[in-house]
């Protein structure tokens, strides 16, 4: 009986061992999935929360490379602009410049024009020595419109010498266009 006893307190015993192993092992198995899923609940949001970190660090990146092209484009802009604006400026200094230029080429070719007519004059006054030459202001008035002083007069008012035979003294008038010479007289001497 008493071993009896012992045998079926032992079995009892393992049979309990066995059922506390059982749930042992349940307890643990349930305690390792709370907190698998506690871990994982916590996960999500710092995954998540990560996850956003990147993106956002992503984007900063982004931004900043961005806002410097912009810097860049910018400057760049900038010295377009300028240069353009010093570009018109150049271009309005040439502008005088060609406009003063322009003038004095008118002013010369003024000059120039009323020479050769001038030249054109005495020239066809002694080219011919022969025809008569009734005053200077006839021809003078056929070469120069509007000449304001009479330019002189030929001795006797006539041209029968031959044309070296004239030395030309002075040759002087005042034309309407700012020129003048410096007497108001031709004289002619005969040799």
């Amino acid at each position: 009986m008493l071993s009896a006893i012992v045998k079926e307190h032992q079995s009892k015993q393992a049979v309990r061992k066995e059922r506390q192993e059982q749930k042992r092992k349940e307890a643990v198995q349930a305690a390792s999935n709370l907190t698998q899923a506690l871990v994982d609940h916590l996960n999500v949001g710092v995954a998540q929360a990560y996850l956003n970190q990147k993106k956002l660090d992503a984007e900063a990146k982004q931004l900043q490379h961005s806002a410097t092209n912009f810097a860049k484009q910018t400057q760049l802009w900038l010295n377009l602009v300028e240069s353009f604006s010093s570009s018109l400026k150049e271009i309005g200094d040439a502008e005088n410049w060609a406009r003063s230029i322009e003038g004095d080429m008118r002013t010369i070719a003024t000059a120039l024009e009323y020479s050769y007519k001038a030249s054109e004059y005495n020239w066809l006054l002694f080219k011919n020595p022969t025809n008569r030459i009734q005053s200077l202001d006839e021809h003078a008035s056929n070469f120069f419109s509007g000449l304001k002083a009479p330019i002189g007069r030929v001795q006797d008012g006539k041209a029968a010498c031959r044309a070296n035979e004239f030395n030309l003294k002075s040759v002087t008038g005042s034309y309407n266009h700012g020129m003048s010479l410096t007497s108001d007289e031709v004289v002619l001497d005969n040799n």
